[in-house]
């Protein structure tokens, strides 16, 4: 069980990134005003952020503690856990440019994190479809 740890928490942060991406930010856009989404997305993103790169640290640790042979999991819970760090320390300067009204960075800095997001899912799948079960 413990060997396929790093499938487990990759099929985890997928779904996450699905779930939040594809069905709740688009949701609270469309059906809360701008200032209540505004509070929500900003109370949620960091979470998010530190969720995903938790389990992406948790199954690192998994792999190096049981010396797997899995590297591509290796690299993909590495990059992963970096990138989400990366969204989550810049998250304050987002939101500080949206409260100054310098949309440019605002939107440099928003699309940053969505394209490393897309990233995270993309190295996740790819570990998904490149497990060989140890059973």
């Amino acid at each position: 069980m413990i060997d396929n740890f790093s499938f487990f928490c990759s099929s985890i942060i997928a779904a996450i990134v699905l779930f939040q991406s594809v069905l709740v930010a688009p949701a609270i856009n469309k059906q809360i005003n701008l200032k209540e989404a505004g509070v929500f997305l900003r109370y949620i993103w960091p979470k998010f952020f530190l969720l995903i790169g938790s389990i992406s640290c948790l199954s690192l640790i998994v792999l190096f503690a049981t010396n797997s042979s899995h590297l591509i999991s290796f690299y993909c819970s590495g990059i992963s856990f970096l990138l989400m760090a990366t969204c989550f320390s810049i998250t304050p300067s987002i939101n500080k440019a949206k409260d100054l009204g310098k949309n440019k960075l605002w939107s440099i800095l928003h699309l940053s994190t969505v394209l490393m997001t897309l990233i995270v899912l993309g190295l996740n799948a790819l570990v998904l479809f490149s497990w060989k079960f140890i059973i």
